[in-house]
């Protein structure tokens, strides 16, 4: 009851043009990271404190909060962006859910942290961040501020539009004159005139097509090179994330966001540069055919 009043207080300090409450939230439940995920919860809960974000409502309340509404446990979001979605959706029309997701493997810790708000589709900010067990404090010390402001900065509503320059004026058009005009009807000399004789020596019309085509080609070339290299890329950061737990089976150190991302971008680079590859064929064959012809 306390706590609920704490609140109440919070909002009524709280701009009108602003969104409100921030609740951070533990959202997903990983096996072994439960005690370091309330402890990054609560530094990330301070770091809004810190930055003089009001109707903040930490981990405990939230959860209470989401529960009278009728959601049974934040954790089983497993930190997925549509889920945060449906949290800010419960907590009010403003509201804006800071999900705190924390994996650990070995003795390393994938957190990600991810901003959502019940009244906007994008997300307001998104960190996400790799350390040991033990340098995870210091790990997030400066991209934690960093977060949190761009997160404030979101929170704000009804921004001014920039006031547009006013369109340059016209200068008046003068008057015309109604004076009468002098008019020099006398006859003028003609002078002989001979036409103008432009000679063109024979030769080739230019290649413009050939040219075009091969230019074409080209780009697409370049354009194929560079998503396969991006997505091999991708395809290698993933590989590199694996390793081998304690009972024999294949992790990764990365978080479910972080794997999907890599694997959306792989694929996508992938599809391009294959498509980017036929085109350039086909405009290199195209070339050819236009250089040959007479």
């Amino acid at each position: 009851m306390l706590s609920l009043l704490i609140l109440q207080v919070a909002l009524a300090q709280t701009p009108a043009d602003a969104r409100t409450p921030v609740a951070v939230v533990l959202t997903s439940k990983r096996p072994g990271a439960d005690a370091v995920a309330a402890k990054i919860s609560q530094r990330v809960f301070d770091s809004f404190k810190r930055e003089g974000v009001t109707g903040l409502m930490d981990d405990a309340t939230a959860t209470r909060e989401l529960r009278a509404a009728g959601f049974s446990d934040p954790k089983s979001c497993q930190g997925t962006r549509a889920c945060l979605s449906k949290l800010a959706i419960l907590l009010g029309p403003r509201a804006v859910v800071v999900g705190v997701d924390v994996g650990k493997v070995g003795k390393t810790l994938a957190i990600h942290l991810e901003a959502v708000a019940a009244d906007k589709d994008a997300s307001l900010g998104a960190l996400d961040v790799s350390s040991s067990l033990n340098g995870w404090s210091d790990a997030m010390s400066a991209p934690i501020v960093v977060f949190v402001r761009d997160v404030k900065s979101g929170l704000e509503l009804g921004k001014k539009p920039a006031v547009k320059d006013a369109p340059p004026t016209t200068p008046p058009l003068e008057a015309a004159s109604d004076a009468p005009t002098k008019t020099d009807l006398t006859p003028q000399a003609k002078v002989d005139e001979q036409p103008l004789m432009v000679t063109q020596e024979p030769g080739k019309p230019p290649r413009v097509a050939a040219w075009a085509l091969a230019g074409g080609a080209a780009a697409a070339a370049g354009v194929a090179i560079g998503f396969g290299i991006s997505a091999g890329g991708a395809k290698k950061q993933f590989d590199d994330s694996i390793v081998v737990l304690d009972d024999g089976s294949r992790g990764t150190t990365l978080t479910e966001a972080q794997a999907r991302q890599l694997s959306e971008q792989a694929n996508a680079g992938a599809v391009v540069a294959i498509t980017s590859g036929v085109i350039s064929a086909g405009l290199t064959a195209a070339a050819t055919y236009f250089f040959l012809k007479d």
